[in-house]
């Protein structure tokens, strides 16, 4: 009966834990806390304009390790706040001005200029609650990054 009421006791402790765990990870946090999820550091930008009169995107790499810690630098302003599965909105098809950061795994870290949007390898999405971000330096970065 004993090991029962420990195993019991156990398995309650355990759940409570996850609880608080789950709840945490929808809090607010420091951009550069998703940084530090990230594997290896990032070695290319990839920039991304919307098209125009339904013409395909553009889009052009950047490989200058400057101007990739330049973009770091903006983004540790700023806080972010996961976002819970039904607060996604998977089938936005607007396009948008974008920045993606990639590292040598292969994994991306993309921001949607006009949302306020963090996407981590396309399955981890963030908000920035600080913001809005500031459209007019990034706007300024995209276009001297041309």
């Amino acid at each position: 009966m004993k090991f029962r009421a420990i195993l019991l006791l156990a398995l309650m402790i355990g759940g409570a834990y996850m609880m608080v765990q789950s709840f945490q990870d929808y809090e607010k946090k420091e951009f550069t806390d998703i940084l530090h999820s990230m594997d290896a550091p990032f070695n290319s930008l990839i920039f991304t304009k919307p098209s125009v009169n339904g013409q395909g995107t553009d889009s052009w790499v950047v490989d200058e390790q400057e101007e990739i810690d330049t973009l770091l630098k903006f983004l540790q302003n700023y806080h972010v706040r996961k976002l819970k599965p039904e607060e996604i909105n998977v089938y936005d098809d607007v396009n948008h001005f974008s920045i993606s950061l990639l590292d040598d795994n292969g994994s991306e870290l993309s921001i949607m200029l006009s949302e306020d949007l963090i996407i981590q390898d396309s399955i981890l999405y963030y908000e920035v609650v600080d913001g809005p971000l500031d459209i007019d330096w990034l706007l300024a970065f995209f276009i001297s990054n041309q």
